[in-house]
């Protein structure tokens, strides 16, 4: 299924689009537009690309990402009008960037095997309702080295209950997935992949570079589960007044502290635990400093559940199989990413000792006042309009869905 840039995205496209996984739109970009994106990437590469431990052109795929979107050249991308409305109309929501990033593979790289690419412990691969946005900068052939899709595979994964509070998906059985398909990119097309589909990139037998964007986007109402990538001031000054919308959280300080909003959902309304500060006699949410999951996570930062399940256990002897983000907020110590969890079949005595009280939301609000972090917390967490999933720690959900 394909269209050309000149042509509006009909409904019968976005319903193929559903019914196969992908869309194309032929020739975004200009061979001219291409070359000098593809000249830009390169020289970004040079000079200090992901991971550091590479030196150009050792084979190995190198990566340009996040808040790189800044770097002269590199912009505009993000916020091309004909990628933004392929995108917008594939979600069917407006969109926030979750990822910028540019792939150079050099020569002798082995490719990536056959894979999808939802993922719950990555900022850039959590959300529920998702999609990559991928532009070849050298054609996509059996040279450079194609980019093969499964059609229809995004459909061995279903929600198990539609209408739970936090969504959760069945494992898809690679048993069943369809034969993969060459789409035939050349430089300058855009593929928009359902965030389900299975692709696989073989390596080619060229001796040049293979180049291209591959930028994810979520629909605003679906916040990644592991938290969004925080961009900074400089990548989100970058942007036009009207593709600023794109960036969904921005900030110059550094995520210091993570926080569990951790709610009873046994009762008609619901109860939430909060922890008594020793020293200073606050309430508080459980949590304390946080830190990344570096391992198989490496240029997409952001996600801090491995840290908060540790954490968790050791205030509250609690195990915490999932979390889902909520929000950040400013905190003495940087930023503080908070994340929620919900259970109906929780030990709540147990929870409510050394310290700790159960309050509803009611409670809450007249014990610290509408305005309070924590207040606003808990009606972020519980709007209806906002779609999420279960984010998990790298080292588990790799267990557990891959």
């Amino acid at each position: 299924m394909s269209t050309t840039v000149t042509e509006s995205l009909s409904k019968q496209q976005i319903s193929d689009f559903h019914e196969d996984g992908y869309l194309i739109v032929r020739n975004v970009l200009s061979a001219k537009e291409s070359d000098e994106l593809r000249r830009v990437v390169k020289n970004e590469v040079k000079r200090d690309a992901y991971p550091s431990s590479l030196k150009y052109p050792e084979p190995a795929k190198y990566t340009v990402s996040g808040n790189r979107l800044a770097a002269p050249g590199l912009t505009e991308i993000a916020e091309h009008p004909t990628v933004i409305r392929a995108v917008e109309s594939a979600l069917g929501q407006p969109a926030h960037l979750t990822a910028y990033v540019a792939y150079l593979r050099t020569p002798g790289d082995k490719g990536a095997g056959a894979h999808c690419d939802y993922k719950r412990w990555r900022p850039v691969g959590s959300s529920m309702n998702w999609v990559f946005a991928i532009i070849p900068l050298t054609d996509f052939d059996t040279s450079y080295g194609p980019f093969l899709v499964s059609p229809k595979s995004h459909k061995l994964t279903q929600v198990i209950d539609p209408d739970a509070h936090i969504l959760d998906l069945t494992r898809p059985d690679r048993e069943a997935l369809p034969a993969f398909i060459d789409p035939e990119l050349k430089a300058g097309d855009l593929l928009v992949v359902n965030e389900h589909v299975w692709h696989e990139a073989p390596a080619g037998s060229t001796t040049e570079d293979r180049c291209g964007i591959f930028n994810k986007y979520c629909a605003v109402d679906a916040p990644p589960a592991a938290g969004y990538y925080p961009y900074n001031p400089t990548a989100l000054d970058a942007l036009s007044d009207a593709g600023k919308r794109l960036i969904p959280v921005c900030f110059d300080k550094p995520i210091g502290t993570t926080r569990l909003l951790i709610e009873d959902s046994s009762h008609q309304e619901s109860k939430f635990l909060l922890r008594r500060d020793a020293e200073k006699g606050a309430w508080e949410l459980p949590g304390g400093e946080g830190w990344e999951e570096e391992k198989l996570v490496g240029w997409d930062v952001g996600a801090r559940i491995g840290s908060l399940q540790e954490i968790a256990q050791t205030q509250l002897g609690l195990e915490v199989p999932w979390m889902s983000y909520i929000e950040d907020v400013e905190a003495d110590a940087g930023i503080c990413r908070v994340y929620g969890f919900s259970d109906g079949n929780l030990d709540t005595d147990a929870l409510a000792s050394g310290g700790c009280e159960w309050f509803t939301k009611s409670e809450l609000k007249k014990r610290l006042g509408e305005s309070d972090a924590i207040c606003h917390a808990v009606n972020t967490w519980q709007q209806a309009d906002i779609i999420r999933g279960k984010g998990k720690a790298c080292r588990q959900s790799r267990q557990q869905f891959e």
